[in-house]
């Protein structure tokens, strides 16, 4: 993976996919955008709950596995982005296989905004095809999507208008998060009753949906919690919160965390 990634840096590809279908194959596409570093239950429990329940019905839903290589908000840690892309293909394998229904790409994009992500993706991987799209995050990006630090001097509502009129946003709600789960799972109704604006437009609450993690177990689950029990050598407690697959990548590889 080190030679892909290297290529893809090298070159002036805005976006590219290294594993699955070139393009979309579906209607419905997920789009799961995380650091991977690793993946673990606690994305599978994304993935699953929110395919489960927002799929359309007798269609097959498109999951994508998408790294920005230059992330707006988190500085690069260990592991390297190679490691990660290796990860990222393990972790695929996996999805397709608990996922049956679903297929499932691995992507690289150099951006690490949101609108620009979706811009690129409707270029490249939708075609031009009519395609719902949904964006799977942790809580704490959703609250940084709607950060004002972010967009000033710009309005969140003029720039973020034209990505939020045609996408979806779902996480489910976590249990160390700034907010308690009973304010994460109210923040779509309260921003659909104006409590926001004129900072957030109401009508964008019906396009966040934060669940209810049907796992408790995994409600804190986090990659840098993950990295650090790797370091502490507390290894046979990460059987529960990584898949298999992974769980053996990273215990034979601890010092890619280094």
């Amino acid at each position: 993976m080190k030679k892909v990634f290297e290529q893809f840096r090298k070159s002036e590809s805005l976006f590219q996919i290294i594993k699955g279908p070139q393009h979309l194959d579906s209607p419905k596409l997920f789009v799961l955008d995380s650091s991977f570093n690793p993946p673990h239950l606690a994305h599978f429990q994304l993935l699953s709950q929110t395919v489960k329940n927002f799929k359309l019905s007798d269609t097959q839903s498109h999951v994508l596995l998408l790294l920005a290589v230059n992330n707006a908000d988190k500085l690069p840690k260990p592991a390297s982005f190679p490691h990660r892309l290796e990860m990222m293909c393990l972790f695929a394998d996996y999805l397709q296989e608990k996922l049956p229904h679903s297929v499932v790409s691995v992507g690289l994009t150099v951006f690490s905004k949101f609108i620009d992500k979706d811009k690129i993706l409707h270029e490249q991987f939708t075609q031009g095809r009519n395609t719902n799209i949904g964006y799977l995050v942790g809580f704490d990006t959703i609250a940084r999507i709607f950060d004002e630090k972010y967009y000033h001097p710009l309005k969140i509502s003029d720039v973020m208008e034209n990505f939020m009129s045609r996408c979806q946003l779902y996480c489910l709600a976590r249990g160390d998060c700034h907010l308690s789960a009973e304010s994460q799972l109210k923040y779509a109704n309260d921003i659909l009753e104006g409590k926001f604006e004129p900072v957030i437009p109401k009508e964008w609450g019906s396009r966040i949906h934060v669940m209810q993690n049907d796992y408790p177990s995994l409600r804190n689950v986090s990659s840098s919690e993950i990295r650090n029990k790797l370091k502490s050598g507390q290894v046979d407690n990460l059987k529960d919160e990584l898949p298999p697959c992974i769980y053996d990548y990273v215990t034979k590889n601890v010092t890619i965390f280094d």
